[in-house]
């Protein structure tokens, strides 16, 4: 804890001294602006250079740019941009003690920007340029930039992808569902490094840990090729982080806001977190003769519950010997709070009620984040950078529930009270190191390393259950009922790949070239979980309107006889070896015809060893197997405008840790357990798309997609007196097809007078997904959807744009549905878990008042809709709502100053 602290503290002082170094502006000549010619959008990174000199500079993120140091005489300046044609202004004429002002507006150019699978190092945070990137790749990719986000009023990469066609969030669950397949079947990368979950119930990290401060795009991978993980069959997430886009800057932001539901409510706080978010993990240890928990058993009570966000941005570019070395550091503080009601039930296989409760939750989350990107090129061939990154994220939340659970079979009633005090507090660090050297004419060499550790941890989970009788509510007896539990999850993770590019020069350019590299992943994780028994032995009488658990729960009543401590420790250690070896090959069969092919090799090496649920399991289980995995993708260009892909790739799907290790974890109304039978599926990818580019900033596409998976694995609800889940090899293989559409349209797009844009723009995407599963286990014997699997899933959005100069008016319509779609599937009677669709609308409003400063305001989930799991039962097919609840609107204000 004081380590992460430290990191925080380095990471802020970095950032002031940042302030400080850009405080000086010195001799400027000559300054200006670049915006693409049609959008008039301003483009981030274009270099400007002096011709036949050392001094240049890259525009800002508002497009701008400043020289300085240029002697009096008369020089021709060059413009260069990824995408756009090269301009040059000739004769221009510098005299000392004046500022020469040029404007620029950069046309596009259809043929510069060669055909790679992947632009590593352009600039992503214009929407033109993540546009331009997706048009001449040869694998089919999507891409939010850093400008799309901010329109949009997304605030992490979570919401980022939610935005792109296929994709939705399910409820309650930490990540997405791209074309119905959950996070099992995805893959998250940072810089297209993978990095590690923080939870154990996951194998991604969840994406709302990564805000947009430190985002320049979020790409979407949904087609394989040789360079990229093989663990996915849905996509290959990745998370491209801020880096200098020009000489200098520097920014800071700050916003407030409320959530309807928050303000009149008394939120509940668990004892534990600091105002930074850290949880106290200390555990009383092996000594069950003394009651001496350092965090108090009782909640307080936290008022004034304002949503608040801070960060602090900024960056240098200097200049050793004429090679171009810069830095970039991003620090920023957040915290939320949420409150609302929840309706908890749960059936037997007739529909018949087991447990009827209603809740109250309250919720504060807290995060830091702190970055930091080096980057040096050494004459114009080889580059060097290095990412760090510290993210800290926590969420303590305080759930009381009353009312009727089977579980409470000491009361005649059947009915109690539970309060469920839970605190996660995840800490991870990320530390990249990248090289690409230029090896001559024809060679070029990518290699590099990461190494992340990640520290995940439950410290502290109190559970209480008191159950209603004659007397009043008394403490319930039993194992598990009362507990106070620890976990923690530490892992390390070593990524390291290498790459060698031959590029073959013939009548096409360099387009066509040869691959070969190798991936590895070596991940060592280690779980523990101690839970702390309080079994009550003497009962006493609990007011239900002021409950105080500590009045029962102390050293006192322990050494009289009222309660006593058990011990009990589960563990388990997953590590998981993936070396790959790859080739593929890119070859410009015609003007209009490219085709890249690959084969990859990976070695997969996975092993389990659990000691679990009180020392009743224990075992070891081992997954070693060698894959072969092709890749085809094809892209025909019927001319500038028109461009068709196909995509086929064979990839795999190993289980999760926590998936093959029987390790039980306890919820409100249902626990989970997971299966060491479980086998890896093998996933067989087939998509076609065809792209219409309308301009270079519009787009119409539509994606047919078709998967065939072998040993689909899913969770599924198994019959038993605890409601347990499970995760099953459900069939023998699973189908998974559909259509994706994306459309992006200026519904008008105006020049006004003195160079001002007045733009009305319309984003709408959709997808409808078909998933079927003969699963024998199911009760329905029809066949069953896949988990997550939304049949349909609709984005839209509407935004206005008004610019004049520095000054500038967005307001945006955002809104989002998808269909019911399978929560668990139901089997042994049971029938399947339903999660209702809903719609959501978010309204996100910027004035950017000159050229330092921008007032923001967003008002999210303006309809409110309800959140609610349903089932059917056997005997009447009646619903039955087994968890409904309204997350309340948001509203936030903000201002960000940009130096």
């Amino acid at each position: 804890m004081n380590k992460a602290r430290r990191w925080i503290s380095a990471a802020l002082l970095i950032s002031f001294f940042t302030a400080n170094t850009f405080a000086v502006e010195v001799n400027v000549n000559i300054k200006g602006c670049i915006t693409d010619q049609k959008s008039k959008e301003p483009l981030i990174g274009a270099t400007v250079q002096i011709v036949g000199s050392s001094i240049g500079a890259v525009t800002d993120i508002d497009g701008n740019f400043q020289l300085s140091g240029v002697e009096d005489g008369i020089y021709d300046i060059e413009i260069k941009y990824v995408g756009y044609k090269t301009a040059v202004k000739r004769q221009v004429k510098i005299e000392n003690n004046k500022i020469t002002t040029l404007d620029f507006e950069m046309v596009t150019d259809e043929h510069l920007l060669s055909d790679v699978i992947v632009v590593a190092k352009a600039n992503r945070e214009s929407e033109s340029v993540t546009l331009l990137e997706q048009k001449r790749s040869v694998v089919a990719v999507q891409a939010v930039g850093a400008k799309e986000l901010s329109r949009k009023g997304v605030s992490d990469a979570q919401g980022a992808v939610t935005k792109i066609s296929g994709i939705s969030k399910q409820e309650g669950v930490k990540n997405v569902f791209v074309r119905g397949l959950g996070d099992r079947y995805n893959i998250t990368t940072l810089n297209r490094y993978p990095i590690p979950s923080e939870d154990p119930e996951y194998k991604n990290i969840a994406l709302d840990i990564f805000s947009t401060d430190i985002i320049q795009s979020v790409e979407v991978n949904k087609a394989f090729y040789g360079n990229t993980s093989a663990d996915a069959s849905g996509a290959n997430i990745n998370i491209t982080s801020k880096e200098l886009t020009g000489d200098a800057s520097l920014d800071f932001s700050l916003s407030g806001g409320i959530n309807t539901k928050t303000i009149s409510a008394d939120l509940q706080q668990a004892s534990g977190i600091n105002l930074f978010g850290f949880a106290n993990t200390t555990q009383p240890g092996e000594d069950l003769q003394n009651y001496c928990f350092k965090n108090a058993i009782d909640p307080s009570l936290k008022n004034a519950a304002v949503n608040q966000s801070y960060s602090i941005s900024g960056g240098k570019r200097f200049y050793l010997n004429e090679n171009p070395f810069s830095f970039f550091v991003v620090a920023s503080h957040n915290r939320n709070y949420s409150f609302y009601e929840e309706e908890v039930r749960n059936t037997v296989t007739t529909g018949d009620l087991s447990q009827d409760m209603t809740g109250e939750i309250s919720n504060i989350e807290t995060s830091q984040i702190a970055m930091a990107n080096l980057n040096y090129t050494h004459n114009q061939k080889h580059q060097l950078a290095y990412n760090f990154m510290m993210v800290h994220a926590s969420k303590a939340s305080v759930g009381d529930y009353l009312g009727m659970d089977a579980d409470y079979q000491s009361s005649d009633t059947y009915e109690g009270f539970m309060r469920r005090q839970q605190t996660n507090d995840n800490l991870l660090f990320v530390n990249q190191l990248n090289t690409q050297w230029d090896l001559g004419k024809n060679f070029k060499l990518d290699a590099g390393l990461s190494y992340n550790t990640i520290q995940g941890n439950e410290p502290d989970r109190r559970i209480n259950n008191l159950v209603k009788t004659s007397k009043g509510y008394v403490p319930m007896k039993g194992t598990g009922v009362q507990q106070r539990y620890f976990s923690e999850l530490n892992e390390k993770d070593l990524n390291i790949r290498a790459g060698l590019t031959y590029k073959i020069y013939d009548s096409y350019g360099d387009l066509s070239n040869i691959q070969l590299g190798y991936m590895g992943r070596i991940v060592d994780d280690n779980f523990e979980a101690t839970e702390y028994d309080m079994s009550v032995i003497k009962q006493s009488v609990f007011d239900i309107e002021h409950i105080a658990l500590a009045d029962y729960y102390n050293q006192e009543n322990l050494k009289n006889g009222l309660f006593k401590l058990d011990r009990n420790v589960d563990e388990y250690g997953v590590q998981k070896n993936i070396h790959s070896a790859y080739a593929e090959a890119t070859y410009q069969l015609s003007s209009h015809f490219i085709a890249n092919v690959g084969l990859k090799y990976d070695d997969v090496h996975m092993n389990v060893d659990y000691n679990v649920n009180r020392g009743g399991t224990k075992g070891e289980n081992e997954i070693d197997k060698s894959y072969f995995l092709p890749s085809l993708n094809l892209r025909y260009n019927f001319n500038d405008k028109h461009a068709l892909r196909l995509a086929a790739s064979k990839t795999y799907t190993l289980p999760q840790a926590k998936e093959i290790s029987p390790f039980r974890y306890i919820n409100v109304s249902f626990n989970s357990q997971g299966n060491p039978n479980l086998k890896p599926s093998d996933n067989y990818n087939v998509d076609l798309k065809w792209d219409f580019y309308i301009s270079p900033s519009e787009l119409f596409s539509i994606t047919g997609f078709y998967k065939y998976i072998q040993n689909p694995i899913s969770r599924i609800e198994i019959a038993s007196a605890g409601g347990f889940l499970s995760y099953e090899n459900i069939a023998d293989h699973a189908t998974v097809a559909g259509v994706e559409m994306e459309f992006k349209k200026d519904l008008f797009n105006r020049t006004l007078q003195d160079n001002g844009v007045s733009k009305l723009s319309l984003g709408i995407n959709g997808a409808y997904t078909y998933t079927y599963a003969k699963v024998p286990l199911a009760t329905d014997s029809n066949g069953s959807q896949l988990e997550g699997a939304a049949p349909w899933i609709v984005n839209a959005d509407l935004s206005y744009l008004y610019r004049k100069g520095q000054k500038s008016f967005t307001n945006t319509l955002v809104a989002n549905y998808f269909s019911d779609r399978i929560h668990t599937i139901g089997t042994e009677g049971y029938q399947d878990i339903v999660e209702n669709g809903i719609p959501t609308l978010d309204f996100i409003s910027s004035a950017q008042l000159n050229k330092y400063i921008t007032i923001s305001l967003k008002a999210r989930n303006l309809l409110n809709s309800a959140h609610q799991l349903t089932r059917k039962g056997n005997a009447d097919g009646k619903e039955v709502v087994l968890s409904k609840y309204k997350k309340g609107i948001d509203f936030s204000i903000g201002v960000s100053c940009n130096f």
